[in-house]
């Protein structure tokens, strides 16, 4: 699956993205200047578009958690997920009965009524972005998550060589990663220099590319060089 990367908050960026060919789109309320209504705006843009809408959370929060999935979003990632414990917090949160313990309402996600109530359980992504993270991932794999999201930004930073991809510690990381992760499982978020990039990650199940944000500065950066 092939996602954009979303943090300028504006239901009409969503709009702008979904018609730029990808399969969803990651609502990054983490580094992005987003008020709740204004998430739940964009994946009523999203979703009505026929886009996959997963939103990216900093904090494993009950209230947000249900907020955004009662909204309608597809999944959900979680930041920087590091224990066992963390990850099975995330299911009790998302997850109805018997998997989870997540309440049940009259909401949009179920068309108030009108559809299933019970839906399927969401896509949930623990971010592996650091060093603790890679090193217990073995133990959160055993609870079954759909995808297992690579930070290369954190995860490098987690290492003390912030930014050096190519470096043999990170790509180090990256091979343990590989070795615990059947490939349709692994995900990877490549926000610039996506063709010199993207090679290292062959075949992941999610790829999510680019972001709006460096694409307009890159824009606007080609057209200076070429004035």
């Amino acid at each position: 699956m092939i996602l954009t990367w979303q943090q300028i908050p504006s239901p009409l960026v969503t709009e702008i993205l979904c018609n730029s060919g990808c399969e969803g789109i990651v609502l990054d309320t983490e580094h992005g200047g987003f008020n709740d209504e204004t998430v739940i705006s964009c994946i009523q843009v999203a979703t009505l578009s026929g886009k996959k809408c997963l939103v990216r959370l900093t904090e494993i929060d009950k209230t947000k958690i249900r907020y955004y999935l009662d909204s309608g979003a597809h999944g959900l990632i979680f930041s920087t997920v590091e224990t066992i414990e963390q990850a099975k917090k995330i299911i009790d949160f998302s997850c109805f009965p018997p998997r989870g313990h997540r309440g049940l309402g009259l909401v949009r996600q179920n068309m108030w009524g009108e559809k299933n109530l019970i839906s399927d359980d969401p896509i949930l992504i623990p971010q592996i972005e650091t060093k603790e993270g890679v090193e217990n991932l073995a133990s959160i794999v055993a609870l079954n998550f759909d995808y297992y999201l690579i930070g290369p930004y954190d995860l490098s930073l987690s290492l003390g060589i912030p930014g050096e991809f190519d470096n043999d510690l990170f790509m180090m990381y990256i091979n343990k990663i590989n070795d615990i992760l059947p490939v349709e499982k692994r995900a990877v978020h490549v926000p610039t220099n996506v063709d010199s990039q993207l090679p290292k990650y062959p075949n992941y199940g999610i790829r999510c590319l680019g972001m709006d944000t460096m694409a307009i500065m890159e824009y606007h950066r080609e057209i200076i060089r070429n004035a």
